[in-house]
């Protein structure tokens, strides 16, 4: 009887010793996952960000290349009405020469 108290004493210090490793590893799996996640939480933020900073460049390339489309033709509007408005200078001067001094 002796000798099956002690089997049953020892299958249960076996059993506390497995179920303790058990725990071990549990802890130690859970923080190997937790490490991975973070790991990869980490990259597909830098993704993210790396991939956000992608469409900034490219809609602030597209907004540059309107501007200057726009100052462009802005440009080019102030030409014409300055070549216009020297035209109807020129035209205004004649016309008045000719009413001072006859057709």
């Amino acid at each position: 009887m002796k000798a099956e108290i002690n089997q049953i004493i020892q299958a249960d210090d076996t059993a506390w010793e497995n179920v303790m490793q058990a725990q071990t590893e549990a802890a130690r799996i859970r923080a190997e996952a937790q490490r991975q996640a973070e790991e990869i939480a980490a990259s597909q933020k830098t993704r993210l960000t790396e991939a956000v900073a992608a469409q900034v460049r490219e809609v602030l390339a597209e907004a540059h290349s309107r501007a200057q489309r726009t100052k462009t033709e802005a440009d080019d509007y102030l030409e014409r009405l300055r070549a216009r408005r020297e035209q109807v200078r020129v035209d205004l001067v004649d016309t008045l020469l000719r009413k001072v001094t006859g057709p």
